[in-house]
């Protein structure tokens, strides 16, 4: 009994030892392990080849059309309104001299009888004083002596005679203008925006008529970044530009629910920029804008119109999606010698909708790489699809 007992006290030290004799024989039983062998696929690629263009600059703007003379018609006599032609209503047109309202004229006339009257007592004055002098100079030859006074010979009232005669000519003038200021006339073609007249208006001077504006032309407000001022011929000071270096202008908007396009020019540019949104304010001018046999719809003051500038011709120039540059400045090419890619600096020279313009850093034999991996640096091993 006392000899198991002592015998239990190494199982610990059995069970130790077995666990190293298997861990052992494991150890030098283990089977050999072979790496799989790690296969690099190389990743195809599309590719373009892109050709260099001559274009001119498109620059986009929008505005709103506005009148190119826009005038507040004002009364210059007093009188009440006798009558007040259709064509004076809010959205009417008007030929240049076409009468539009009329002012009571018969005071006006009673006006010009009195001072005709005046002006015929005037002359029959100026012609007895002709006389007279006459009269006294034959008198004076007969028998005086050495050099007559002027008022021997009635220089005086001969000179008060003739002041008399032209301030009767110049009030008989001014009263027939003031007669031919009773009858309003349009001063150019035009449309009316708005009468504040009706018969039986009594008006004054400096009392407004109408607001009218004229069809000859129309002109739009059209912002630009200062920096695109780089693309077109235009000069800083606000002169209007000469007609030869006019930039194209195309316009483009919706009308009862048709698409139109309207056709004008660049003529001027407004003489500050924006301090805060750096924008410049280009002036574009539209001819005969109501001329139906030229345009299907009128281009009308208030409209809001789309509008491409058409700027300066550049040579060898790249267009390409923006979607393929790469760091603001780079575009991934792929080497033809030995197909890895490779990074370009470029310079873009402007961004238009979805097309970058590049006038440096590429060549008409360049590949452009198409598709977008998950990594790609340069020296990159690819395939070309």
């Amino acid at each position: 009994m006392k000899l198991k007992i002592n015998f239990s006290k190494f199982y610990p030290i059995i069970i130790i030892a077995i666990s190293i004799m298997i861990s052992f024989i494991m150890i030098i039983l283990r089977p050999e392990a072979t790496p799989d062998e790690i296969k690099h696929s190389i990743p195809y690629v599309e590719v373009k080849n892109i050709s260099p263009k001559t274009i001119n600059m498109v620059i986009a703007s929008q505005g709103t059309i506005e009148p190119y003379i826009e005038s507040q018609i004002f009364s210059e006599i007093m009188g009440p309104v006798t009558y007040v032609s259709s064509k004076l209503y809010a959205g009417s047109s008007f030929k240049k001299g076409d009468i539009l309202a009329k002012v009571d004229s018969k005071d006006y006339e009673l006006n010009i009888k009195s001072a005709e009257s005046i002006l015929a007592a005037a002359k029959t004055k100026l012609s007895f004083e002709q006389a007279e002098s006459k009269s006294a100079l034959d008198e004076w030859n007969r028998i005086g002596k050495g050099n007559p006074s002027d008022l021997t010979l009635r220089i005086p009232q001969l000179r008060q005679a003739k002041s008399e005669l032209e301030a009767a000519e110049a009030n008989l003038e001014r009263l027939k203008r003031d007669l031919n200021k009773t009858v309003i006339k349009a001063p150019y073609d035009g449309l009316v925006r708005k009468k504040f007249i009706d018969i039986g208006t009594i008006v004054a001077p400096g009392f407004l008529l109408a607001s009218i504006y004229s069809i000859d032309y129309v002109e739009v407000r059209l912002p630009i970044l200062d920096e695109e001022l780089n693309f077109l011929d235009i000069p800083l000071d606000g002169s209007e530009i000469k007609f030869t270096r006019q930039s194209k202008l195309i316009l483009s908007g919706t009308f009862g629910g048709k698409s139109v396009i309207w056709n004008g020019s660049i003529v001027s540019m407004e003489a500050e920029i924006d301090p805060t949104s750096r924008m410049a304010v280009l002036i574009g001018r539209v001819a005969e804008p109501y001329n139906l046999s030229k345009y299907e719809i009128p281009l009308r003051v208030g409209q809001f119109v789309e509008a491409e500038i058409i700027g300066n011709k550049y040579n060898n120039i790249y267009m390409i999606d923006r979607k393929y540059i790469k760091n603001k400045n780079q575009i991934i090419l792929v080497n033809p010698a030995d197909t890895t890619l490779q990074f370009q600096n470029i310079n873009i020279i402007k961004y238009l909708d979805d097309q970058a313009y590049i006038n440096s850093g590429l060549n008409r034999n360049n590949l452009i790489c198409l598709t977008n991996l998950d990594v790609m640096y340069s020296g990159m091993k690819v395939q070309i699809k």
